[in-house]
């Protein structure tokens, strides 16, 4: 398996987390992935087998909306994709909509630009027979296209960045205050923003570091990893991992431990939705 990110530019880097690149070869899995909640949307475009959720085949050009809960992805054979993660509130400086309609749904990119359906017919073309960087140099000419930047909420958005990437310091009653918003105010606007509540929010990104915590450190603590990030007893935590991951916390650290004893398995930093065996 080869998978690799590239960072944006600071222009972008507001609203888009980061370019990555898969090449993995389903046929020699033996189990499918699983996508968990990380609060990001993706923009994915894939060349090779298909990519199937719930029953359904996806399109070359699909997009992931925010996840509520975890997810099966199967393919059998040799797939090659370029993804766009979008942060939270990053599909908003390319498509005005209410993020609350797209969680959990896997949609044709087409349903959510239907007047790009030439332009992307191209871009899936021309991404096609691209290799990493000038894939990374298609994309973000076609996100300059149709950059929009978020200009009414840009104060909201700077306190859901601080929410979201630093959970444990930014609570959701410090954030509301700092908007001087009323709770219900600020929690509208948040679930219009990002597709959740600030508590949501909060939460999923505590658990990704929780996640992490555990990947690169399998043999951790687990009463220790939960107080870390804010677990006050293991039903919370194996409850928040079930949700996300559909295994508890001991079950990943074990399935880390027997993959690291292998010597199998990679996720560099964590962090692709694509990028982790179940």
């Amino acid at each position: 398996m080869r998978y690799e990110e590239r960072q944006p530019d600071e222009t972008l880097a507001r609203y888009v987390k980061c370019y990555w690149y898969l090449e993995r070869d389903y046929s020699a899995v033996e189990e499918g992935e699983t996508l968990w909640p990380d609060g990001c949307q993706e923009l994915i475009f894939h060349f090779g087998a298909e990519y199937s959720v719930g029953g359904q085949v996806l399109p070359s050009a699909f997009f992931i909306g925010t996840l509520s809960q975890y997810h099966p992805l199967t393919a059998e054979g040799p797939i090659r994709l370029f993804g766009v993660r979008l942060l939270p509130w990053g599909l908003r400086a390319f498509r005005e909509m209410d993020h609350r309609t797209l969680i959990d749904k896997f949609l044709p990119l087409t349903a959510i630009f239907p007047e790009h359906e030439y332009e992307l017919a191209e871009l899936i073309a021309q991404l096609a027979e691209a290799e990493l960087d000038k894939g990374v140099a298609l994309l973000t000419a076609y996100l300059y296209r149709h950059f929009q930047p978020e200009t009414k909420h840009t104060a909201m958005i700077n306190i859901l960045s601080k929410l979201y990437r630093t959970p444990m310091e930014q609570d959701v009653p410090i954030s509301v205050a700092e908007s001087g918003y009323s709770q219900r105010h600020f929690e509208r606007i948040c679930a219009e923003l990002v597709g959740m509540s600030p508590k949501r929010l909060n939460a999923v990104s505590r658990f990704n570091l929780a996640r992490l915590q555990i990947f690169f450190n399998p043999t951790v603590d687990i009463a220790s990893c939960m107080g870390q990030f804010g677990y006050h007893d293991y039903a919370h935590f194996s409850k928040e991992f079930k949700r996300c991951l559909g295994i508890t916390p001991k079950e990943y650290k074990k399935w880390l431990l027997r993959l690291r004893g292998s010597g199998e398995g990679s996720d560099p930093e964590g962090e692709g939705q694509c990028g982790e065996p179940k």
